[in-house]
């Protein structure tokens, strides 16, 4: 039989803080990505996505 844990108890008294580098990563990693979403003459068309994994 599991013992029962009261969730409060699972709880931290601090939170967890991120890596220092993580932050500023995820960011240019976002505006990478919708930088390239503006560049929509380098995109794949979806006719050709939708050819490439039709069995």
């Amino acid at each position: 039989m599991a013992s029962v844990v009261d969730q409060r108890d699972k709880l931290d008294a601090e939170p967890v803080a991120t890596e220092a580098g993580y932050d500023a990563w995820k960011r240019a990693k976002i505006e990478r990505g919708l930088e390239q979403s503006r560049d929509r003459a380098a995109m794949i068309p979806v006719d050709q996505v939708l050819r490439n994994l039709s069995l």
